[in-house]
């Protein structure tokens, strides 16, 4: 479906907001009333051919880190002033990875989105690219290490998977609770879907066991929200990736342009086309339009997805039909489509099919029992008076 081109109105209320905030922040870095400029490292990911390293300089709010945020209103303040950034637009930065360096400059929402041709030789996995702001001039050396991640030649295919609902229980059809979950808690109080930790592990591996299979975390959270994620993801030993987030404020294109949660196709087109070579995995859940964005892609890559796999989570009245039409779809596409109610069910397929080794399924069995006994003791914890 295309997209309506923005109204005059909504330019006007781009530019205007725009410049507002970045005159604002001038005057009060010339009063020295204003947070040092800051850069926010995002996981980048590409190939021995090329890479994209990602960044976003805002100016600094200074959220205090989560062992040091005890209360509820601790969490409510950290979370408002994750919201209410103050993006620095075109900050140029200077990017060094090994004996190479390239320059960019950040967009009018302050992010870089810089493609490089990486070091030759390097192997898979992660690497370490430093990032230092040349402009605004920083009170000191403003420098970062933001990570990438490359795929190589051993990986057998990379997975690409949505996050609420689906790694994350975020209830995010309810807009009471998605809004308490998103604001009002810390990634230490929230769990992961039981066994998704060993499942997501054992795709990682693959069936060689050391495949290092690259995995990508698209959402429809902001990417204000992006060092929350990240922090639930490694608290929970969760396998890092490169988050696939969205802007939701106001732009060119519209206000939280994408048009609900169509930009996940625009992000996903992204890494299978930077990952040519590569088939794919796709998970998502039934509680929003995961089923449908995935038999897009498996229309336009054919012979790319292994299998989209839809976890059972609360639902309208008649999804049901309507997932059943959409997997008739995707098999006549050539691929499969899987609805599964625990992460177990989705091991033992994907060890049949030879993605994982089935040694890996108990693992996923444990990890699940595990998850679902801590669940049961908070839940008991949450409903006890005082």
């Amino acid at each position: 479906m295309s997209r309506k081109p923005p109204n005059a109105l909504v330019r006007l209320a781009f530019h205007v907001e725009h410049y507002a905030e970045s005159w604002g922040w001038r005057l009060r870095r010339k009063l020295g009333l204003a947070g040092r400029p800051r850069i926010l490292p995002y996981r980048g990911y590409g190939t021995a051919g090329q890479a994209v390293i990602k960044a976003r300089v805002l100016e600094n709010r200074h959220v205090r880190p989560p062992w040091k945020r005890h209360t509820l209103l601790g969490s409510a303040i950290a979370s408002w002033k994750r919201y209410m950034t103050v993006e620095i637009p075109h900050a140029r930065l200077v990017a060094r990875w090994g004996e190479h360096r390239w320059e960019g400059t950040t967009d009018e929402e302050g992010f870089l989105e810089l493609w490089v041709s990486p070091p030759e030789g390097l192997k898979s996995g992660w690497h370490d690219v430093e990032l230092e702001l040349l402009s605004p001039s920083p009170k000191g050396v403003e420098r970062v290490r933001t990570p990438v991640l490359v795929a190589g030649s051993e990986a057998e295919y990379g997975i690409i998977s949505d996050i609420d609902d689906t790694v994350i229980v975020t209830n995010v059809t309810n807009f009471l609770k998605r809004t308490w979950t998103l604001f009002l808690t810390e990634h230490r109080t929230r769990l992961p879907f039981e066994g998704v930790d060993a499942f997501y592990e054992a795709l990682h591996q693959g069936k060689s066991g050391s495949a290092n299979n690259p995995i990508f975390y698209v959402s429809s959270s902001p990417w204000n929200l992006y060092e929350h994620l990240d922090e639930f993801l490694g608290l929970h030993r969760i396998p890092a990736g490169p988050l696939l987030l969205r802007d939701w404020g106001l732009s060119r294109q519209g206000f939280a342009p994408g048009g609900g949660h169509g930009h996940k196709l625009e992000k996903i087109r992204g890494v299978l086309g930077t990952l040519e070579s590569l088939p794919f995995i796709l998970i998502g859940d039934s509680g929003q339009e995961d089923a449908e964005h995935y038999r897009t892609i498996v229309r336009e890559f054919p012979g790319r997805i292994h299998c989209v796999y839809i976890r059972n989570v609360w639902h309208r009245s008649g999804r049901e039909r309507e997932l059943a039409r959409i997997a008739e779809d995707i098999r006549a596409a050539g691929s499969q489509m899987l609805m599964v109610d625990d992460t177990v069910t989705a091991a033992r397929h994907a060890a049949s099919q030879g993605w994982i080794r089935w040694r890996e399924v108990a693992e996923v069995q444990a990890h699940q029992q595990q998850d679902a006994e801590a669940r049961s003791v908070l839940d008991k914890l949450d409903r006890e008076p005082g």
